[in-house]
Parts: structure tokens; C-alpha cells; sequence
């Protein structure tokens, strides 16, 4: 186990698995989705987590600027004061002057787009290179949590460029919670990927997520695929919803 792996672990003080040299993607997969079922009965989030320096690092800086101890009881308190900002987030609002921002960058561009075929996703791809082999290193924790938005706030990423901060995450999962029904499934310094177990299929429900979508994470449209009823059209029939920032 390497080190960053072991402070990550030591952050989240919960039971994790690791599978390391790993080269079947599909054997992580399903064993995610056996502990997503056993979760719902044992009140415990699975969450696939990609160990790495910058990541490690990150929780470093969570003790400082939120003004809690280095210990347990220090991110304990960092985790309530996170939820409670949450909390107070208008997320339709807070979605909408994204939505605006990003669309008023691209005045006289066609951001909206059109519909088109595209293959659902269906598996989480963090966890494996562009040739589908898993990291060498690559967990998963299971957090003890009935309430899935709050992984955001159990392993904290964001706040950099345009990712929202880990609060604002959680206030988003939670709005898609109750929405849509998704929940946070695997995470890398850098990602996210969601996991829905009822997928979208109609252009108009579709066309709304997407652009919530756009909102939360501008980079898997201007820098992935191209305009808002592209991603639509990519979150048809899918199960997994994929972010990155750059």
C-alpha cells in the first residue's frame, strides 16, 4: 500500500477493500455494485477511490481552512460545518447563475446543439487507463452513510479552477438524490462519476439534466462533447454520469 493511499484511509477511518495490479476492470466493477446493494440494507455508501499525491495532499489543507484540529474529531467538525453549508445552498439558483455564466462565454455560439445517437455509459472508467486496465492501486470504502450526497464531504476534492467546492458538491448530489435518484460512486482527484439506477430516456427530461449537468461541470461540454444536447444524447439510457475539471 503506498503512502498516500494510507493517509487517504487514515482520513476516512472506515472499512475499505483494495484491489492492487488489478487488470479485470469488470472484477471491481461488480464487486461495486454487489456492496451498492448491500449498502441499502447496512446503511453504507460503496465509494471506488483512485489514491494518488494530489489527492492525499488536498486533505491536508481541509484542517487550515476550515479551522479544525488535525485529529478525528477535527474532521468530524469539518464535515458538519461542510454539511451545514450545504445546507444553506439554493442549488437551483446556484445551478442557474453557473448555467448563465457559462452560457453568456459562448454568446453566438451554438451551445445548445442537437440530438444524436450515442452509446449509454454504463461502467465507471476513473478507475482504469485509456486502455481499460485499473490502476494499480485503486479502493473501496465503504462509507457509513444513509444519506449518499455525503460522500463529498467524507473525501474532499474541488474548489479549484471552476469545481465546486466540496460543500456545493454535496448540495448538488443531493438535489440529484432527490431528483433523479444518483448517488456518488467513485472519485479521483479530479472526477466524479455518479451512479443512477433509473436512466433518462425522454429529450426534454434529458435536455434539463444536461444542462444542470453543464452547470456543475463546464469541462464535459466545452472540453468533452461539444454542445448541451450532445451530453444529453450521452446520458441516454446510461447509468453512470462522468465529471472532470481540468
Amino acid at each position: 500500500m503506498t503512502s498516500d493511499c494510507r493517509e487517504i484511509l487514515k482520513f476516512l477511518n472506515c472499512k475499505y477493500e483494495i484491489f492492487e495490479n488489478e487488470k479485470n476492470s469488470s472484477v471491481i466493477m461488480d464487486r461495486y455494485k454487489e456492496l451498492k446493494k448491500a449498502g441499502k440494507k447496512e446503511n453504507f455508501l460503496p465509494l471506488i477511490i483512485v489514491p494518488n499525491d494530489i489527492l492525499a495532499e488536498a486533505l491536508s489543507f481541509i484542517y487550515e481552512d476550515y479551522n479544525v484540529e488535525e485529529s478525528q474529531n477535527g474532521i468530524k467538525e469539518f464535515r458538519e460545518k461542510a454539511l451545514e453549508e450545504a445546507e444553506s445552498i439554493d442549488v437551483s439558483e446556484f445551478l442557474k447563475e453557473r448555467f448563465d455564466e457559462y452560457n453568456d462565454m459562448h454568446i453566438g455560439d451554438d451551445v445548445i446543439g442537437n440530438f444524436k445517437y450515442s452509446e449509454p455509459s454504463n461502467e465507471f472508467i476513473t478507475f482504469a487507463d485509456a486502455n481499460g486496465i485499473p490502476f494499480p492501486e485503486v479502493l473501496i470504502v465503504k462509507i457509513p452513510e444513509s444519506d449518499p450526497w455525503k460522500a463529498a464531504v467524507w473525501l474532499p476534492m474541488g474548489g479549484f479552477n471552476d469545481c465546486p467546492t466540496p460543500a456545493e458538491q454535496a448540495a448538488v448530489f443531493k438535489f440529484w438524490h432527490k431528483k433523479y435518484g444518483a448517488v456518488p460512486g467513485a472519485i479521483t482527484y479530479d472526477n466524479w462519476e455518479l451512479y443512477i439506477d433509473k436512466p433518462l430516456k425522454e429529450n426534454e427530461e434529458l435536455e434539463e439534466l444536461a444542462e444542470e449537468q453543464f452547470a456543475f461541470c463546464y469541462d464535459i461540454v466545452m472540453q468533452g462533447c461539444g454542445d448541451i444536447r450532445s451530453l444529453a444524447s450521452c446520458l441516454r439510457n446510461s447509468h453512470v454520469w462522468y465529471f472532470w475539471w481540468d
